[in-house]
């Protein structure tokens, strides 16, 4: 009974400490430090009713860019030409298809995406799923191709 006690403790410790974590996200530059958490950020960016996908910027060099990508369905099926990319799932759960490959992933879960890698994530939460996502080098929204899912 103890034994059963204990395991259940720790399954809702962590699953709080994943959903509630104010997680912080830290940078600094010539301007002084950035640090802000996660939730605060979705917060003052929420995504739209009537929005699938929410993609707020962070910061940005020529090696790389940070945003927070909100997803409430679903990705379209794409690749990045020039962008290696990485995703950490910070809310939510879902599966991200990646080559011929799906990968079932949930908070917390890293992924790295080589560029010319055909993907897309799908949510399958009840509510939008949330991931803090890298590219590199910096992306400015162009490098991406559309493709269905009969050309992979």
């Amino acid at each position: 009974m103890i034994r059963k006690k204990c395991v259940l403790l720790i399954f809702i410790s962590l699953f709080l400490a994943c959903t509630h974590s104010k997680g912080m996200i830290y940078s600094g530059d010539e301007n002084g430090l950035f640090q802000k958490g996660w939730i605060e950020i979705i917060n003052g960016n929420p995504i739209g009713k009537d929005e699938d996908i929410k993609v707020t910027p962070l910061f940005k060099n020529e090696d790389g860019s940070h945003f927070i990508i909100q997803i409430r369905d679903r990705e379209k099926p794409h690749i990045h030409e020039t962008h290696d990319l990485t995703v950490v799932v910070k809310r939510g759960k879902g599966v991200l298809h990646i080559g011929k490959d799906e990968l079932p992933m949930k908070c917390e879960d890293i992924a790295f995406i080589p560029k010319g890698i055909f993907h897309y994530f799908v949510n399958t939460g009840s509510e939008p799923a949330v991931a803090y996502v890298i590219f590199n080098p910096s992306y400015d929204g162009k490098d991406i191709k559309f493709i269905t899912t009969d050309e992979h």
